[in-house]
């Protein structure tokens, strides 16, 4: 669970996949906190994600439809998060420049894209059983 702390800056800065997005309303976990405790003090979502999950809204129903919408009106609230434009195929291509754009460290339950992350020299994070941040060492 240690975080890389020979970054360049001294704002650390996590970018949160949409899957952990909706497991904060799923699950009742407050990632947010979570990362504020690790020392994260930005949030960082690329357009893509935003997009991604704005479909789910729509083309959902029930409890995952409202977990989208959730997740949508926690970002539009959180003075911690920026939405960032970023020219890419799709939210993981998105995530992945704008983590090495950033500095950032990518949260994440994809464990495709934490790998691709990772031979990229990026660092990433995970729920633990949907529930705890762990953020992995490089």
């Amino acid at each position: 669970m240690e975080v890389d702390r020979r970054r360049n800056d001294n704002l650390m800065k996590a970018i949160i996949d949409t899957n952990v997005l909706i497991y904060i309303f799923t699950q009742k976990t407050d990632v947010f906190s979570q990362l504020k405790e690790l020392g994260f003090k930005k949030f960082l979502f690329p357009k893509q994600v935003i997009t991604e999950l704005r479909n789910l809204e729509k083309s959902l129903n029930g409890r995952e439809k409202v977990a989208a919408k959730f997740a949508l009106q926690l970002i539009e609230n959180c003075k911690e998060c920026e939405v960032k434009e970023i020219e890419a195929e799709g939210s993981d291509d998105a995530i992945i420049k704008l983590a090495k754009e950033e500095n950032a460290v990518i949260i994440s339950n994809d464990k495709e894209l934490r790998k691709k992350a990772k031979k990229l020299g990026i660092q990433t994070g995970y729920l633990r059983e949907l529930k705890f941040i762990e953020v992995e060492d490089f």
